[in-house]
C-alpha cells in the first residue's frame, strides 16, 4: 500500500439517529429460527425497525438457501435506502461463495453501516479496497436474543456513532511486545482472511494495523494461518496487531504443543511493531464492537486504541 493509500479518509456511513429501521440479512450460515425471532425482539424492544430477508426460513445445506438466494438478500438490502443500517443474521459460512454477485460499488455510493462478524470478515475485507470503508465487527442478530452474548452499551454506541464505541482500552499484561504504531485498523475471523488470499477481494496489509481473532482452531492450526499470512508478504510491514478472542484454541489434551502466544511470536519475530492481544471481540460472551476500516493508533504505553475517522496521521 503505498504512502497516500494510508492516509485516505474512510468512507464512514450515516450513524443512526433513533427510530431508523434495521436491514436483517441472512447471507451465511443457515438460520434457528427462535434465536432469530429473540434478536429481531430485541432490536425492536430498543426502539428499532426492523425488517428480516425473505430467505431467512430457507436451507440449503448448511446454507440459508441456494447463493443466488443469498445474493439477492444481500443486494436488495444494498438497493434498499429505507434501511438506516445492515445487520447480518449470523455467520457460518457462505459469503465467500456470494462475494463475486454482490453490488459493492453501489453500497459504496450509497453507503450504510454494516454490522456482523466471523463469515461476514469477507464483505468487510472485500470493502477496503478501493478504499477504506467504516465497518462494525460485532454481534449478529441471532445473538442477541442471549444479552451474555454481547456489551448492549458497546452495540447501541457503534450504531449511534457515540466515542465509547471507537476507542479500546487493555491490560497491560495484554500487551505482546510494546510499541506505537498508527494506520488503517482491518481483518476479521483469521480463517476468512486466510481464505481471501489471492483473491480480487484480498488487499495489500502494508502500513495497517491488524486485528485478528477465530475459534476452536488448535495452536498448529493458528500456526498454518499465521505462516501463510506471513509467507504471502502480509505480516512484514504491518504498523500494529491486535489479537482478539481466540476461544477454544488450545491443543487436544496430552498432545505436545506449542501455546498460541508461542506463535504468534515466533510468526511475527524479526518485526518490531506493537502487539496486543485478549481483545474482547469476536467468538466469546460479552464481546464489545470493534470498528474496522478506519484509522487508529496502537499505544501500549499508553495502554489505548485511538480512533480517528478523517484519516489524518
Amino acid at each position: 500500500m503505498s504512502r497516500g493509500a494510508r492516509s485516505v479518509a474512510p468512507i464512514v456511513p450515516p450513524f443512526l439517529q433513533g427510530g431508523e429501521r434495521l436491514a436483517v440479512v441472512a447471507a451465511s450460515g443457515v438460520l434457528h429460527r427462535g434465536r432469530l425471532a429473540g434478536g429481531v425482539a430485541w432490536l425492536r424492544s430498543r426502539g428499532y425497525g426492523v425488517s428480516v430477508s425473505a430467505n431467512a426460513g430457507l436451507r440449503h445445506g448448511y446454507l440459508a438457501g441456494a447463493d443466488a438466494r443469498r445474493a439477492r438478500a444481500l443486494n436488495d438490502a444494498i438497493g434498499d435506502r429505507g434501511a438506516g443500517a445492515l445487520m447480518f443474521a449470523r455467520g457460518g459460512y457462505g459469503m465467500t461463495r456470494i462475494l463475486p454477485d454482490l453490488h459493492l460499488s453501489a453500497l459504496r455510493r450509497h453507503p450504510r453501516l454494516l454490522m456482523g462478524y466471523s463469515d461476514v470478515t469477507a464483505l468487510f475485507m472485500a470493502l477496503q479496497s478501493p478504499g477504506p470503508y467504516l465497518c462494525m465487527y460485532g454481534p449478529v442478530v441471532s445473538e442477541l436474543s442471549d444479552p451474555g452474548n454481547f456489551r448492549e452499551a458497546s452495540l447501541r454506541h457503534a450504531l449511534e456513532g457515540r466515542p465509547e464505541a471507537f476507542n479500546l482500552e487493555y491490560a497491560r499484561r495484554d500487551v505482546v511486545r510494546a510499541g506505537r504504531g498508527a494506520g488503517l485498523v482491518i481483518g476479521g475471523c483469521l480463517s476468512l482472511l486466510v481464505s481471501l488470499l489471492g483473491t480480487p477481494w484480498d488487499r495489500s496489509y502494508d502500513g495497517c494495523i491488524l486485528f485478528f481473532e477465530d475459534v476452536a482452531e488448535e495452536p498448529y492450526r493458528i500456526d498454518r494461518m499465521l505462516t501463510q499470512l506471513r509467507n504471502a508478504g502480509k505480516l512484514a510491514r504491518l504498523r500494529g496487531m491486535i489479537i482478539g478472542s481466540l476461544t477454544r484454541c488450545l491443543p487436544a489434551p496430552g498432545k505436545s504443543s506449542l501455546t498460541v502466544r508461542q506463535v504468534i511470536e515466533e510468526v511475527t519475530s524479526g518485526s518490531t511493531y506493537p502487539i496486543v492481544w485478549n481483545i474482547k471481540a469476536g467468538h466469546l460472551r460479552r464481546r464489545i464492537v470493534l470498528p474496522l476500516g478506519a484509522h487508529a493508533t496502537l499505544d501500549t504505553s499508553r495502554r489505548s486504541l485511538r480512533y480517528r475517522l478523517n484519516g489524518s496521521r
